[in-house]
């Protein structure tokens, strides 16, 4: 069920409770989306409704409330097949390849950074071991290539596979 949805802009999100693993992927993939395990229906249709986000939900009876504008109900309970069914209605491959990836903790925007900055913030053999590193401007996380992005990075060829 999808209701409101265009596929010229980028959205973004808002997710319930039931999608915090598929919120923190989306994230990686670049997208604002909002997450809090405490959100209750309320809250999220408020939120959806002022800041204009796509609200995410397994919950059939929140989807069909008459006041979301745009809403999209995620039919799997599995992963990669709920980021599928995400990108698939919103996005094209242009899209993913140029998103940015936002820190999956708090959604924040990331940049580069360089290794100079961040000595004595990371263990030695991370340093030394990795030449980039992306930091969250919000909260001050730092991420680096290790083997999840390996994983990000099968999952969205994967996915690209399926858009135009």
């Amino acid at each position: 069920m999808k209701k409101g949805l265009k596929k010229t802009d980028l959205p973004r999100f808002i997710a319930d409770v039931m999608l915090g693993s598929l919120s923190r992927w989306l994230r990686l993939f670049g997208f604002d989306t909002l997450y809090r395990n405490d959100f209750t229906d309320k809250q999220l249709i408020k939120l959806s409704l002022q800041e204009d986000r796509v609200l995410l939900t397994r919950d059939i009876a929140l989807a069909k409330s008459k006041l979301l504008k745009k809403v999209l109900l995620i039919q799997s309970e599995e992963i990669k097949e709920q980021i599928k069914e995400v990108l698939l209605s919103f996005c094209s491959k242009l899209d993913l390849l140029n998103l940015k990836p936002r820190c999956p903790v708090c959604n924040g925007e990331t940049e580069s950074i360089k290794k100079e900055e961040i000595r004595g913030q990371l263990p030695d053999y991370v340093l030394f071991s990795n030449q980039e590193f992306i930091i969250c401007k919000s909260c001050g996380k730092i991420y680096w290539k290790g083997t999840h992005k390996e994983k990000i990075d099968e999952v969205k060829k994967e996915i690209l596979k399926n858009l135009k």
